[in-house]
């Protein structure tokens, strides 16, 4: 008898938890910002790799904006926290820390970087590559969401 409660105790939580309204699960996950836009990129960019002297996956990434309507290098990478203060500091011309190439050409030539490609274009407004450093170079696909925010892909791209 006491294998009988103790199933019952097992099935009746899991009851509970799939009884619960869609609102209070939902209660800590962002009201609509993104989940969407992440999950279907995650999907088209899961296995892919960008090719380079190593191969770096795709990864997920976005950025709150403040009204910008233009995705440029100086101030996308304000955007990620590096201040002006250090940029002059470092003295290194922003045409150098960071430069803007356009997507096409950006992915070799196969379906699903095509498939890839065609999703960033029709969910991202402006979409672009943005890649920032040297020799370690971070490739930012990113545009703005429906939203307004920025967002895409980031990767790693070596280059001696």
């Amino acid at each position: 008898m006491a294998k009988r409660s103790g199933s019952r105790q097992r099935r009746h939580p899991a009851r509970v938890k799939s009884g619960r309204s869609d609102s209070r699960r939902g209660g800590s996950k962002p009201k609509g910002r993104l989940p969407p836009l992440r999950g279907q990129l995650e999907r088209a960019a899961a296995g892919l790799l960008h090719p380079s002297e190593s191969d770096f996956p795709y990864r997920f990434f976005s950025l709150p904006t403040e009204g910008e309507s233009d995705l440029t290098p100086q101030g996308f990478i304000i955007r990620l926290g590096v201040s002006q203060q250090f940029i002059d500091d470092v003295n290194i011309p922003i045409e150098k820390l960071a430069e803007e190439r356009e997507l096409g050409g950006f992915f070799p030539e196969s379906k699903r970087f095509q498939r890839l490609e065609a999703i960033l274009r029709q969910r991202l407004r402006g979409v672009k590559v943005l890649r920032v450093g040297q020799v370690e170079i971070r490739c930012y696909v990113a545009g703005f969401d429906e939203h307004g925010d920025i967002a895409g892909l980031v990767t790693t791209s070596i280059e001696t």
